[in-house]
């Protein structure tokens, strides 16, 4: 199992470093970089199973995973909470 996550530079990821729990709630505005965490998440994923050539082409090609610098509105961050059963 994952337990630490660190992403840098990918789509719109600048530079995110979170802990990993068995289950993880995902929140934020629009625009926060949900997606992208979840995306980087299914690249490791194919990775670790030998489809990176088939990932990054599904993704739109290596040039649309990089991280394209600021948007133009505010955002704010993507944040992962751990959960814990009692």
């Amino acid at each position: 199992m994952i337990t630490r996550l660190a992403i840098s530079g990918y789509r719109s990821l600048r530079e995110i470093k979170v802990t990993l729990g068995a289950l993880n709630i995902v929140t934020g505005a629009n625009g926060s970089g949900k997606s992208s965490l979840y995306r980087a998440l299914r690249l490791l994923a194919d990775i670790a199973q030998g489809r990176i050539i088939q990932s990054l082409a599904a993704e739109g090609g290596l040039e649309s995973t990089l991280w394209a610098g600021p948007e133009t509105l505010s955002r704010s961050k993507a944040w992962c909470a751990r959960i814990r059963s009692a």
